[in-house]
């Protein structure tokens, strides 16, 4: 089964865009000194869509005055913009520490951890964004997602009715309610059907669907009823790509993850989906540098090693390989299963015999436990099919008499 990063999905882009619309009001705040001037520059930057230029400006005016908390939290958010989420996320924090009321610091803090794979501080951030501004829909539909994207759909209905209450016609606010409530899911899509007929997004709902019944193939067709549709829409092609990947089309995949990556630079979930496909084709120099930045940016394990590991094996590195291995099997799942099976070869090609050793141990231990967790399973699903079955004969015979 192809390895996934958990996805920020359709709102990647969106809301890398917003800080443009947030520095305006900070720019606008009425400062006519040397600080103001940088930040009205940096705010004008922005919005010409030159972000490293906007980043020295802002740059400037905490020199100018560190104690400017809106020049830090603007340089956090032109660095959000870059991809730079570990430089953001010190930054924005530097602007909570000089004013814990900066208006946004707490959303973008919560989106930049949550990105770095820290949902729980990204949960706490977006809550206390929402205590600071209750009419703040983008805190409630992030926290949705989060929640969504984190196994806890039940905890992600509200924060999403209440970001749908707040952006009625918001048809992402509405997307992402459709998945975490199916009763409003039907609601919604209907709004959208009598907005306009010829959707995208009903091609979408329909590729879910199929894709969920592992009609892979049909989920195909209708991501490219879609995207014919809706060409911009970077999820659409992350969507097919994972299509691709269940099907080991692995080339189709890389094509559609490199459109995701044009429609997202510098999101490392993009640069992640068509790094891992171009190294299940066989394209391991073009991978790497993908995998390096994606690494570097996540800082913590991920799935990202494992495939970077592969990558270093396949070009004899083998004690670098150990070293993502080793970072990736302490991780949960399949990836922990794999990263032990790859770190016995890598263990045997580097002459460490007793190391290699227990790499085998622990991959057969981990193998065993997995084997009886789905035999539990497939157990439970007897019983069940059973007891329906027999369910199913008792009333019939009742019927009879």
């Amino acid at each position: 089964m192809p390895l996934r990063l958990r996805t920020i999905r359709y709102y990647v882009i969106l809301l890398l865009l917003l800080p443009c619309f947030m520095i305006a009001a900070f720019a606008q705040s009425g400062d006519s000194g040397q600080v103001g001037a940088l930040i009205r520059q940096g705010a004008q930057a922005m919005h010409a869509g030159n972000a490293a230029a906007a980043e020295a400006f802002f740059r400037k005016a905490t020199v100018a005055d560190p104690q400017a908390a809106p020049a830090w939290l603007d340089m956090g958010l032109a660095e959000l913009k870059q991809g730079k989420v570990a430089d953001a996320m010190g930054h924005i924090r530097k602007a909570l520490q000089l004013d814990p009321n900066a208006p946004g610091a707490h959303l973008f803090l919560g989106i930049a951890e949550y990105q770095t794979s820290h949902p729980d501080e990204a949960i706490a951030d977006l809550q206390q964004a929402i205590q600071q501004d209750p009419k703040n829909e983008q805190a409630y539909t992030w926290l949705g997602i989060i929640e969504l994207n984190t196994g806890h759909p039940e905890k992600a209905t509200g924060p999403l009715d209440r970001a749908a209450e707040l952006a009625p016609t918001d048809e992402n606010v509405l997307d992402y309610r459709v998945q975490a409530h199916l009763a409003v899911a039907k609601q919604s899509y209907g709004q959208i059907y009598k907005l306009d007929p010829t959707s995208w997004r009903l091609h979408q709902l329909n590729a879910v669907i199929d894709a969920q019944a592992r009609d892979h193939q049909h989920a195909i067709d209708e991501y490219q009823a879609a995207i014919k549709l809706a060409p911009r829409q970077a999820a659409l092609y992350e969507a097919l790509g994972w299509e691709y990947r269940a099907l080991n089309e692995n080339d189709l995949a890389a094509k559609a993850f490199a459109e995701q990556l044009k429609l997202t630079p510098g999101s490392p979930i993009a640069m992640y989906n068509l790094a891992s496909s171009q190294v299940e084709n066989g394209q391991t120099q073009e991978a790497l540098p993908l995998l390096e930045k994606v690494v570097k940016l996540y800082n913590t394990p991920s799935q990202a090693d494992y495939y970077l590991g592969r990558v270093l094996a396949a070009q004899g590195k083998y004690s670098e390989a150990a070293d993502e291995f080793t970072r990736a099997a302490q991780l949960d799942g399949e990836i922990r299963l794999r990263s032990w099976y790859e770190l016995s070869h890598i263990y045997r090609r580097l002459g460490q015999k007793q190391k290699a050793l227990d790499a085998v141990a622990k991959y057969q231990a981990l193998k065993q436990q997995s084997d009886q967790a789905s035999a539990r399973n497939v157990q439970d699903f007897l019983k069940l099919n059973h007891a329906n079955s027999a369910a199913s004969g008792s009333g019939q015979g009742q019927g009879q008499n």
